[in-house]
């Protein structure tokens, strides 16, 4: 089982906000470190952590995706129209799947998942 992925992100409140804004993620823990502030994000077992880094720099991790299940990949997909948020055509491997990818913030590579079948 994987516990968390983490990301460190030099802009720590705005990609916390915008996890929150577009996945409804909600904070599980937050805590202050002699170096900064660490986040954890999530209701379930799997966690999304961010650790604020001034000095963070964007990611470039080919070939690593972050996948996230969402319910309706539409709506999430016009959350991200409204804010100028470019992503990828949306892949249908099998009826009821669908999903898409974009770049957040800090340069990781997400993917929105949807799957219709139940």
């Amino acid at each position: 089982m994987i516990a968390h992925v983490t990301v460190h992100t030099a802009k720590l409140e705005e990609t916390l906000e915008f996890y929150q804004w577009l996945l409804d993620l909600p904070i599980a823990r937050r805590r202050e470190t002699p170096k900064g502030e660490i986040v954890f994000l999530g209701a379930h077992e799997t966690k999304f952590e961010l650790i604020g880094d001034r000095e963070a720099k964007p990611i470039d991790a080919k070939g690593m995706v972050i996948g996230f299940v969402v319910g309706d990949l539409d709506e999430k997909l016009g959350m991200l129209d409204s804010k100028g948020i470019s992503y990828s055509e949306i892949v249908s491997p099998r009826p009821g799947v669908r999903f898409a990818f974009f770049r957040d913030l800090n340069g990781c590579e997400i993917q929105l998942y949807e799957n219709g079948e139940g």
